[in-house]
């Protein structure tokens, strides 16, 4: 074991040499006298000029190195960009025998920069020397050629610790607050230097209102490559926590990862690939490519969002939904996109989203100086009504209403329906294709829309709408340039089926039909009931081979001729409704006020003629139909005789036009008394006329009898005289 003995000794005899060196180095060795070296270094490794102001003291721990305190760092010859408290040097020890210093880490603690940008721009780094005005273009052409060398750099370690940063900027009034620790080991050129940052970085308003706090924990493998003066980032992890008051929740945590990320310098040009992001439950990946970054930047980017809750994200943001009629809707949704760009334009082609059982494929153009876009835009299978709020009865509604006290709250009625100010801002165009749209109970096998906005007016030209069995369109323009919203529509239906359609869309069973309808609308305003009581125009409704639902023309006409007689009538013996060959309705509107002089309806048994308003401010109708019972298929329960075929009976309708159809049509009585009264004296004087034309006729039967009489005994006369007096003339000669 002697062998053990002496290695011992020499391990102590080794450390009480390097000891003793430590201590002759630190006692003999002044290291001010390297100022002048650290400086040079500074300049020739980095292009930094260093201000010592401070004493340069030995470290012994954890190394042996040199430490400075109170010294500032400028970029070659720009003013002093930022300053530090205290800086310690590792150095080699051998070289220091020498009379050289070869420093192998560098730890600077506690730098502080201000850096401010003014209203017009101009940095507080970047100073033009005063007298040199001159001769700045010379020197921009000077620098724009020489090429820029990075300095040879060989570090073991390079730590920032409690660096604090604080850039203000006077035209956006942000102000941003970073305080950070950053270590790189195995610093290298064309090496991978790996790299550990946490940070602190605080946004907020210039007077520090508003403030939103980021925690960052920061890791890659960093490259400096010195020849083709390019970086490169390997492996990025960056984990951030976010908090603020502005915030929809706080804190908001997420995680982001890159495969690599690369930047050359000479060429501008920068790739990430293996992107990866995630937060609130929601995964992005995708690869970004840009090009000319420092001068003319362009790029494209291919991202995709795995399929995630929509409603949990927002759950997680603290936004409260409005209640559904389908509670399941927003649990799945997924998203990809592939886009290019510029500081001109930006293109997304194409862009595929997911919602539920929703499926929309897009194309947008977006170009930003002047901003205007192009929007194309396909889906299938959007059912609208599980998004809405769930349709409540009468009486839940009633219950569910509060009544709110004067001056607080605001009406439905009372809010503005469109966003003047945005609409005035938009200019574009878009364009919409959907299959398979339900909204509001209806169901819209299609729908195509054709729609520009420019200047405060947006065109719609057209929109088409395939639904039960027939087609809808609508040409539309919204006008906001004035003080008062203006709108013009051109609505078109073409053989729709309206029953279900009705049926689907209000509830409302009350016609039935193939309609077709034609008109121009206008109408200003930007509430509801302004724009109602100002609607103005005109429409032209034809339906064939109808139906009035709920409502029997024949047995009101019927029961309405039995009261006048005082008869009794079997109401049950009659059908429902009144079915009808055609019904046109010519409507004219007036400031909300709708009327039909010229409705006629035709069927086998009736003739319908009628007028009135409908008044769609107060929702109330005021109309009369008269009704005709005509041909002959008179219903074989109304036990009438045909002699009141073709007399016109009034039925009056007023009320509320929502309300049932049968409560508010009945038959005028007095009407009818009136009418039936002037059928029997219309009878009675074409009897009379009848028996004094008989009469007249057999008078003058007999006058003409007498006169005939009289002229044939005229005649004899006539003849007996002139024979005489042929006689006469006779006997005389």
């Amino acid at each position: 074991m002697v062998w053990v003995k002496r290695l011992g000794l020499l391990l102590v005899a080794l450390i009480a040499l390097i000891i003793a060196a430590v201590i002759y180095v630190v006692v003999f060795v002044d290291p001010n006298q390297f100022k002048g070296e650290l400086q040079e270094l500074a300049k020739e490794k980095a292009n930094v000029t260093l201000r010592m102001d401070g004493d340069i003291d030995w470290s012994i721990y954890p190394r042996i190195g040199l430490s400075l305190e109170n010294f500032g760092i400028a970029l070659a010859n720009d003013p002093e960009l930022v300053s530090f408290s205290k800086a310690e040097f590792g150095v080699q020890l051998m070289p220091l025998f020498q009379q050289r210093i070869e420093v192998d880490s560098v730890r600077l603690e506690n730098l502080t920069a201000n850096l401010k940008v003014d209203k017009d721009g101009n940095p507080n780094w970047q100073v033009e020397t005063a007298g040199d005005a001159t001769s700045a273009t010379q020197n921009d052409n000077k620098s724009s050629n020489e090429s820029f060398t990075i300095p040879d750099i060989t570090l073991d370690e390079l730590a920032l610790v409690n660096a604090h940063v604080i850039y203000e900027d006077q035209r956006t009034g942000m102000r941003s607050d970073v305080v950070s620790n950053v270590t790189f080991t195995n610093v290298r050129l064309d090496e991978a230097w790996p790299m550990q940052m946490d940070a602190v970085v605080t946004q907020s308003n210039l007077d520090g209102s508003n403030a939103i706090t980021a925690n960052v924990d920061f890791a890659a493998n960093f490259t400096l490559f010195a020849e083709r003066q390019s970086v490169s980032f390997a492996n990025v992890e960056l984990n951030a926590r976010v908090a603020g008051d502005n915030l929809p929740a706080s804190p908001l945590d997420a995680t982001l990862n890159v495969v690599q990320l690369d930047f050359d310098l000479p060429q501008e040009n920068a790739s990430l690939e293996g992107l990866k992001i995630n937060t609130l439950g929601m995964d992005i990946t995708g690869q970004v490519n840009a090009y000319q970054v420092l001068s003319a930047p362009e790029f494209d980017a291919v991202l995709d969002m795995a399929e995630f809750s929509p409603k949990s994200v927002l759950s997680q943001l603290n936004i409260e939904l409005p209640e559904m009629a389908d509670d399941n809707v927003l649990e799945k949704a997924s998203m990809s996109i592939t886009a290019q760009g510029s500081m001109d334009s930006i293109k997304a082609q194409p862009i595929s989203i997911n919602v539920d059982d929703t499926t929309i494929e897009a194309n947008a153009l977006l170009n930003l100086s002047p901003l205007n876009w192009d929007i194309a835009i396909a889906g299938a299978n959007l059912d609208l009504d599980r998004y809405l709020p769930p349709v409540k009865d009468a009486e839940t509604a009633s219950e569910d209403s509060t009544e709110v006290p004067a001056g607080q709250g605001t009406t439905t009625s009372e809010q503005e329906l469109i966003p003047v100010d945005l609409v005035r801002s938009l200019n574009g165009h878009v364009g919409i294709a959907f299959d398979n749209i339900k909204v509001k109970n209806l169901q819209l096998d299609k729908i195509e829309l054709d729609t520009t906005q420019t200047n405060g007016k947006v065109n719609i030209s057209p929109a088409q709408v395939h639904l039960y069995d027939g087609v809808a369109q609508l040409k539309a323009q919204l006008d906001v340039t004035g003080k008062t919203p203006e709108m013009a529509v051109t609505p078109s239906i073409e053989s729709v089926e309206i029953l279900p359609l009705l049926k689907d869309f209000m509830a409302l069973e009350k016609v039935r039909g193939a309609t077709n309808l034609t008109g121009d609308l206008s109408t200003h305003g930007n509430r509801i009931e302004e724009l109602i009581s100002n609607l103005n125009g005109d429409l032209l409704v034809n339906i064939t081979d109808g139906a009035l639902l709920g409502t029997n023309y024949t047995k009101m006409v019927c029961k309405g001729i039995a009261l006048a007689r005082t008869e009794t009538l079997d109401e049950s013996a009659f059908k429902e409704d009144t079915p009808f060959e055609t019904m046109r309705i010519p409507a004219k509107i007036v400031n909300g006020e709708v009327s039909t002089p010229g409705l006629r309806m035709q069927s086998l048994t009736l003739g319908v003629t009628g007028n009135g308003v409908i008044s769609l401010p107060s929702n109330s109708l005021d109309y009369e139909t008269r009704v005709a019972l005509v041909g002959s298929g008179l219903d074989e329960s109304c036990a009438v005789n045909k002699d009141v075929a073709n007399i016109e009976f009034p039925i009056v309708c007023k009320g509320d036009f929502m309300d049932d159809a049968a409560s508010l049509c009945r038959p005028d009585v007095k009407g009818f008394i009136s009418a039936i009264a002037g059928k029997e004296i219309a009878e009675a004087k074409a009897a009379a006329k009848v028996k004094l034309d008989a009469e007249k006729a057999r008078a003058k039967e007999k006058l003409d009898a007498e006169k005939a009489r009289l002229d044939e005994k005229k005649d004899e006369a006539k003849q007996e005289l002139e024979d005489k007096l042929k006689s006469k003339l006779k006997d005389l000669f």
